[in-house]
C-alpha cells in the first residue's frame, strides 16, 4: 500500500515580521481540524462509491447484469469471470477501505474520544468494521494489522481469519461507544452528520449486529459455524424496513448523484441477466411462465421490459454471460432487444448524461438511494441459519418475513432526504402481493421449504445493490456445486457459470478480486509474491471462508 509522507523542513531565520508571512497558509474558511460532524457525511458517501464502482465487475460475476454485446472484448472477459490486468478495475472497495474512509474514520475516532463524542466514535468503528469486512470478502487476504502503519511503503497481508476476528473486535468497540450515554452536551450530535440513519444510535447498534450476523454466517462451510449465534445477532439487528441503512443521493453534480443513474451514464452497456429475469418471471421458482399469477409483481419495478411483449413474460429479456444480446443488431430485431437498466424499452429510456431526478428505474435513478444493509437481508440470513440447525419453524417465519420486507423496501415512500421512490408508477398492491405469496414461487409449509428457496429469494432481495454479499453466498456454495446439506438438491437452481471461462482462469471459477493494482502491484510486490498474487489465475484461488 502506498504511503507517501512528505516532510518539508524549513530553516527559519529569526527576522522581524517573519511570522506574518507564514500566516498566509492559515485559511479561516478551511478548518485544519474539522469537527467529526463535518467529516462524517463524506464517509457515508464513500461506501456506495466503492461498492458501485466495483459492481460493474462483481455484478457480472454474480450475473446481476452482463454486457450487452459479445464484441466488447474487455467486458466479455469480465462476463467470463476474468479480469483486466494492469488496471484498478474492481479495486475501488480496496481504495475506499484504505484511502477514502481509512484515515478519516481514524480521525473521527481519535477526535471523538478527545471531545466525548461517543456516538461518532461508535459509528466510525461501525463503518470501519463494515469496510474491512467488505474488503476481505472481496479480495481475501488483505492488509489489516499494518493497515495504518506509518513511515513505510511495504505492508504485510493478513489471512482472512485474522481480518474476520479483527472486524468482530471493532464491532465490540462500536457497540461499547454507541451504548454510552454520557455525551458531551456542548458537541454536535450524530444527527448533524448522519444523513442515512438520522443519528439514531439504536439503528446504528442494529447495523453493527447486522455486520456480525454477516461475519458469522459466512463461515457456514467450517466446523466452527454457529447458526445459533447468527440468529442471536439477527434478532438484535434491523427489525423492520425503517431500519434499512440507505445512503441518499440528493444533488445534480456528477459526483453527488447516483453512480447507477442515467446522468452519470455508467451502465450504458449493461443488461439484466437471464438469471434474474427467470427468477422473477416464474421460470425457476414456479416452473411455469404461462400462468400470469406465477409472475413476480416485483419484476415490473426492478427490471426493464422491451417493446415486444410476445415472449410470454411481458417482454422481459435478459442476456447470458459473454454472449451479449442475441437481438442486439439489425433493425428487424430492435423491438426484441433487452432493455437498458434505466427503464422500459430502448425507446423510452431517459437521456444519458442529463440530470433528471425522476428518470430511471428502481435503484438506477439519478436520485435513488444506495442500500448498505436491509431488514430483508437480515431475515434471509436468519432463515438460512435456522434451516441449517433444523429449526424449520423459525426458518419459514424468517423466509416469509424476508420476502415481505423486500416488497416493503420497494414500496417505501419515506426515503432519506426525499430520494426517489423505488417503485414504478404505483406501489405493489396488497392484492398482487397476496397472489404471489400464494403462488408456487413461495413455500408455505415447513416441510416444503428448502435452502434453495431461501437463497434465491435472498438473491432477488439483494439484486442491484448487495453485490459482495451475493458473491459471498455464491462462493460459499461454489456457484451451485455444493448442494443443500439436508436434501442434496442444487441450491442455486438456474445459475449457469459462463462457458467458456476466461482464458486467465485455467478452467476455474473466480473466487476473489485481485489486490488493487496502483497500490499493491506497483509498490508491494514482495508481499504479493508471498501470497501468490503474482500468478495470473490468483483470482481463482479459493478464499478462506469457502474452505472447510
Amino acid at each position: 500500500m502506498k504511503r507517501i509522507f512528505i516532510i518539508l523542513y524549513l530553516l527559519l531565520v529569526t527576522l522581524a515580521g517573519c511570522k506574518k508571512w507564514l500566516d498566509v497558509n492559515s485559511d479561516p474558511d478551511t478548518p485544519q481540524n474539522p469537527d467529526p460532524a463535518s467529516v462524517f457525511p463524506t464517509q457515508l458517501a464513500g461506501i456506495p462509491r466503492g461498492i458501485q464502482y466495483d459492481a460493474r465487475y462483481v455484478g457480472r460475476y454474480v450475473q446481476n447484469w452482463l454486457t450487452s454485446s459479445s464484441t466488447l472484448s474487455a467486458d466479455v472477459n469480465w462476463d467470463r469471470m476474468g479480469y483486466t490486468g494492469g488496471s484498478d478495475a474492481n479495486g475501488d472497495v480496496w481504495r475506499q477501505t484504505y484511502f477514502g474512509l481509512g484515515q478519516n474514520l481514524r480521525y473521527i475516532i481519535n477526535v471523538g474520544r478527545e471531545k466525548g463524542q461517543w456516538d461518532y466514535v461508535g459509528a466510525a468503528y461501525a463503518l470501519q468494521a463494515f469496510m474491512f469486512q467488505s474488503c476481505t470478502d472481496h479480495h481475501g487476504e488483505i492488509i489489516f494489522t499494518e493497515a495504518f502503519k506509518e513511515n513505510t511503503a511495504l505492508f504485510k497481508f493478513d489471512g482472512q481469519d485474522t481480518v474476520y476476528n479483527g472486524v468482530r473486535v471493532w464491532c465490540d468497540s462500536a457497540l461499547f461507544y454507541l451504548n454510552r450515554t454520557d455525551l458531551n452536551p456542548s458537541n454536535k450530535p450524530l444527527s448533524r452528520g448522519d444523513y442515512s440513519l438520522g443519528g439514531d444510535r439504536q439503528k446504528w447498534i442494529k447495523f453493527v449486529y447486522g455486520i456480525l450476523a454477516r461475519n458469522y454466517n459466512h463461515l457456514s462451510n467450517k466446523a466452527i459455524y454457529d447458526p445459533a449465534k447468527v440468529i442471536e445477532f439477527c434478532n438484535q439487528s434491523l427489525s423492520d424496513v425503517s431500519d434499512d441503512f440507505l445512503v441518499p443521493h440528493d444533488a445534480s453534480k456528477n459526483d453527488d448523484s447516483n453512480f447507477f443513474g442515467p446522468y452519470r451514464n455508467n451502465l450504458t452497456n449493461y443488461r439484466q441477466s437471464n438469471f434474474i429475469v427467470q427468477l422473477l418471471d416464474g421460470t425457476i421458482l414456479a416452473g411455469d411462465t404461462s400462468i400470469y399469477e406465477n409472475r413476480d409483481p416485483r419484476i415490473s419495478h426492478m427490471l426493464s421490459a422491451g417493446q415486444d411483449t410476445t415472449n410470454g413474460n411481458g417482454g422481459y429479456r435478459g442476456v447470458d454471460p459473454g454472449m451479449g444480446d442475441p437481438n442486439g443488431t439489425g433493425a428487424a430485431n430492435a423491438r426484441k432487444r433487452a432493455a437498458n437498466l434505466w427503464g422500459d424499452s430502448l425507446y423510452q429510456n431517459p437521456s444519458a448524461s442529463v440530470f433528471t431526478p425522476n428518470a430511471g428505474k428502481f435503484l438506477f435513478k439519478d436520485k435513488a438511494v444506495s442500500p448498505v444493509m436491509t431488514y430483508a437481508e437480515i431475515q434471509f440470513i436468519k432463515a438460512e441459519a435456522a434451516y441449517r440447525m433444523g429449526d424449520n419453524a423459525t426458518a419459514l417465519d424468517a423466509y416469509t418475513k424476508g420476502i415481505n420486507a423486500h416488497f416493503d423496501f420497494i414500496n417505501r415512500s419515506n426515503l432519506p432526504r426525499n430520494n426517489n421512490v423505488l417503485y414504478n408508477g404505483q406501489p405493489i398492491s396488497n392484492t398482487a402481493r397476496a397472489i404471489y405469496l400464494n403462488s408456487p414461487n413461495v413455500k408455505r409449509t415447513e416441510a416444503d421449504l428448502t435452502l434453495a428457496d431461501i437463497m434465491l429469494q435472498k438473491y432477488i432481495a439483494l439484486w442491484g445493490w448487495g453485490f459482495t454479499e451475493t458473491w459471498v453466498d455464491l462462493r460459499r456454495f461454489y456457484y451451485g456445486a455444493i448442494p443443500d446439506p439436508r436434501n442434496g438438491q442444487v441450491v442455486y437452481k438456474g445459475f449457469v457459470p459462463p462457458a467458456p471461462l476466461s482464458s486467465q482462469n485455467n478452467g476455474l471459477l473466480v473466487s476473489r478480486a485481485r489486490p488493487r493494482y496502483n497500490s499493491e502491484y506497483v509498490w508491494n510486490l514482495e508481499e504479493l509474491a508471498r501470497i501468490g498474487a503474482l500468478e495470473g489465475n490468483y483470482h481463482t484461488k479459493p478464499v478462506w471462508f469457502m474452505l472447510p
